[in-house]
C-alpha cells in the first residue's frame, strides 16, 4: 500500500455521472474525488495543481505524492477524451508515470474500445455507470 493514497480526478460533461461516480469513488476509496466538467478545465488543473508542464514535479502535488487516478469520459463536447489524451502525450514521462488513466464510455463502441485500449496512456476502458468493484480490481492489479 502507498504511503499517501492516490487522488481521484473525474472528467465528465454529464453532471449526474460526475455526482454519482464521484460519490462511489469517495465511499469506496475515501478522500474526495475532484470533478471536472470538461477536458480544458482538467488540463488546466493538471498544469497548475500538478505541475506537469515543468520538468520537475512540484513538491506537494498529487503527482509527487500518492499519484493520480484519472477517470476520463470519451464523449464530451468540444474537446473529447481522445483530444485530452493527445494533449497529455506532451507531458513529461515522469508525470505520466504517476498517473493511472481509465476512460469511461456509456456506449462501449468496439472502435472506441480498440482505440482506448490501444492508447499508451490508458489502462482500460470502463463502462458507465462505473462499476466500483471493476475499478478496484484494476487498481489492485496495477499496484501488485
Amino acid at each position: 500500500m502507498m504511503a499517501k493514497p492516490a487522488e481521484f480526478w473525474l472528467v465528465d460533461d454529464n453532471e449526474i455521472d460526475r455526482v454519482v461516480n464521484g460519490r462511489l469513488i469517495e465511499v469506496a476509496f475515501g478522500g474526495q474525488a475532484r470533478k471536472f466538467k470538461d477536458g480544458p478545465a482538467f488540463l488546466e488543473a493538471l498544469a497548475q495543481d500538478a505541475g506537469v508542464e515543468e520538468d520537475d514535479l512540484r513538491e506537494g502535488s498529487p503527482l509527487s505524492e500518492g499519484g493520480l487516478v484519472v477517470l476520463l469520459d470519451i464523449k464530451m463536447p468540444g474537446l473529447d477524451g481522445f483530444g485530452v489524451l493527445e494533449r497529455m502525450e506532451m507531458y513529461p514521462v515522469s508525470a505520466l508515470a504517476r498517473m493511472t488513466v481509465f476512460m469511461l464510455s456509456a456506449t462501449l463502441d468496439p472502435e472506441e474500445l480498440k482505440r482506448a485500449e490501444g492508447h499508451p496512456i490508458v489502462e482500460a476502458l470502463l463502462p458507465k455507470p462505473l462499476d466500483i468493484h471493476q475499478l478496484r480490481g484494476w487498481l489492485e492489479q496495477l499496484r501488485s
